[in-house]
């Protein structure tokens, strides 16, 4: 029997591989880059999400709520350095009342219960945050989202899944992808390429989605700022969650995304100027204004649109022999483990 495909060696891809791989299917893995983790899953502020940022009800939300666990068991068992630190939420200044609000939208949830601390406990926890009000939400970590990635693909390499690449896929007849390797036959196939998920999509006669990619460039500081990453309140009608701040596994603070649409989907070139970063550092961290900033590494998200209008949740299509992720961006590095069962139970 030919073999299942799946097109994508980011995190989910490689979830969805070892997830098939344990239900019984023979895995082969497309990747179009020479390395691991170039796109999405290994440029991103590496924090795993609690699900309290999404649509009520959204796969965005459910499949965040799975995935954290799911994720911190991965880590361990994939010995993937993390910080289990948590991270405090705060509103931007003169709107602390919208705490209490967000506060009582996500105590529902299935995680671990968030607490609300006054301005005092959060001045002798977090001593360079600005005097506010915080919301700790103790389920969420930073994780070396790179190493994560690597080591999950020695993982399933060593169980059988052959990950084949550089091998782009160019073309699409019945059950044979054309591929720069050569054609390769497949019984089922899972698109999972991220950001070029639209393009897989079109080769299968899908062409009502279009993915755009909305580029974060990061700065950094060369020691930790914070204990905790600290981020704002979503902003409505803002699918970005803004400037933040986020210690890292190797002592040092990233600050940033900032959020902007571009045309070429492999664009990296770091090219924001640093003062709206340091003004959000004198703002929210003050004291820590005048601390040097050195440019860090850029990132695309692959924002979904359907026939021009945005998409803010996942998107699951199946359609014959096919199954199309669509739109997997933040929170895909936490959710991707419970994608791959997502992605199990539609097979």
């Amino acid at each position: 029997m030919p073999p299942t495909l799946i097109i994508g060696a980011g995190i989910v891809g490689l979830h969805v591989a070892q997830a098939l791989h344990q239900k019984g299917h023979e895995v082969f893995v497309l990747e179009e880059s020479p390395y691991l983790a170039e796109h999405t899953s290994g440029r991103n502020s590496g924090v795993a999400h609690t699900g309290i940022y999404y649509e009520t009800g959204s796969l965005k939300e459910k499949l965040c709520c799975e995935g954290n666990q799911l994720t911190h068991e991965w880590l361990r068992k994939l010995k993937v350095t993390h910080l289990e630190c948590g991270k405090w939420v705060i509103a931007n200044p003169g709107h602390e009342d919208e705490l209490e609000i967000f506060y009582k939208r996500i105590s529902p949830l299935p995680i671990p219960q968030p607490v609300l601390k006054t301005a005092a406990q959060i001045k002798s926890e977090e001593p360079n945050l600005r005097p506010t009000p915080a919301i700790f939400v103790p389920s969420a970590f930073v994780m070396d989202a790179a190493g994560y990635v690597k080591a999950l693909a020695n993982f399933v390499a060593t169980l059988g899944v052959q990950i084949i690449q550089p091998c782009r896929v160019t073309g699409v007849q019945d059950n044979t992808l054309s591929t720069t390797r050569g054609p390769i036959q497949f019984d089922l196939a899972i698109n999972c390429a991220g950001l070029f998920c639209d393009d897989i999509a079109k080769m299968t006669g899908i062409t009502n989605y279009q993915i755009k990619p909305c580029r974060g460039d990061y700065y950094v500081a060369s020691k930790q700022l914070t204990h905790r990453p600290v981020y704002h309140l979503p902003q409505k009608g803002d699918h970005a969650l803004g400037i933040h701040f986020t210690p890292t596994v190797d002592g040092q603070t990233l600050i940033g995304p900032n959020a902007f649409f571009i045309d070429d989907k492999t664009d990296y070139h770091h090219r924001s100027e640093v003062t709206p970063f340091m003004t959000a550092l004198a703002e929210d961290l003050p004291g820590c204004e005048k601390i040097n900033l050195t440019k860090g590494f850029s990132g695309n998200r692959p924002r979904l649109f359907k026939e021009g209008k945005p998409v803010t949740d996942f998107v699951f299509l199946k359609n014959k022999n096919w199954i199309h992720c669509l739109g997997i961006e933040s929170p895909g590095l936490t959710a991707a483990p419970a994608i791959a069962r997502h992605v199990n139970r539609i097979i």
